[in-house]
């Protein structure tokens, strides 16, 4: 079915993902593969099909699929890609039309962009990334694959983040910082200085808590 998208993964992200899917005009209808099928068979007004782990089983009938988990999940989401590229599956980005992404800037399989977003010239956002509503990635910077720029997050120009990074609602990020692969943000931090792979930073400034 080329007019439907297939969505891995069916809890409140999947329903967004979903929705911005079908609002870009590019997909007629949405289903989804969730693990919790036979027991769950819908999300929303819109059907569960079947499990993530036989997604292989579906790529024939459902060639474009899209990655439909959140926070907690980045590695998983990567994961879930490259077993989905593996099998033959396309993995087209999801772009609402109400965001703002520039001719200059480059968007990589997987990854979802929700309304609101504004991505600027010279930026380069990875595979199964999330930038979350009304997120903002300016003027070259660098989003490594599976990480989320949650709602309101805001990443100034020049601005590194690694591999499966989670920015928290509403922090701000200024011009020049590098994130290592596997941090995470605190919600509302202000990051001044550069943060070590697989830690923890909060407040305003940002401090180390982990």
């Amino acid at each position: 079915m080329k007019n439907t998208l297939l969505i891995l993964g069916a809890g409140g992200h999947a329903k967004v993902v979903a929705d911005c899917a079908l609002t870009t005009g590019l997909w007629q209808s949405v289903c989804f593969l969730d693990d919790r099928f036979p027991m769950l068979k819908k999300v929303g007004c819109w059907p569960v099909i079947g499990c993530v782990s036989d997604m292989e089983t579906f790529v024939d009938q459902f060639p474009s699929m899209a990655l439909g988990v959140g926070v907690n999940y980045d590695a998983l989401r990567l994961q879930w890609l490259e077993r989905g590229l593996k099998a033959g599956a396309q993995f087209p980005a999801v772009i609402h039309p109400a965001s703002v992404i520039s001719s200059f800037a480059s968007v990589g399989q997987g990854a979802v962009v929700f309304a609101g977003v504004v991505v600027n010239v010279a930026t380069v956002i990875g595979r199964a990334c999330i930038l979350n509503t009304n997120s903002t990635v300016d003027h070259d910077c660098h989003v490594d694959d599976g990480s989320h720029i949650s709602p309101g997050a805001s990443l100034a120009g020049g601005v590194s983040i690694g591999k499966a990074v989670w920015v928290g609602m509403g922090s701000q990020i200024i011009q020049g910082v590098s994130i290592g692969s596997g941090a995470i943000v605190g919600a509302g931090a202000v990051v001044l200085d550069d943060v070590a792979e697989n830690t923890i930073v909060v407040g305003v400034p940002a401090k180390l808590i982990s």
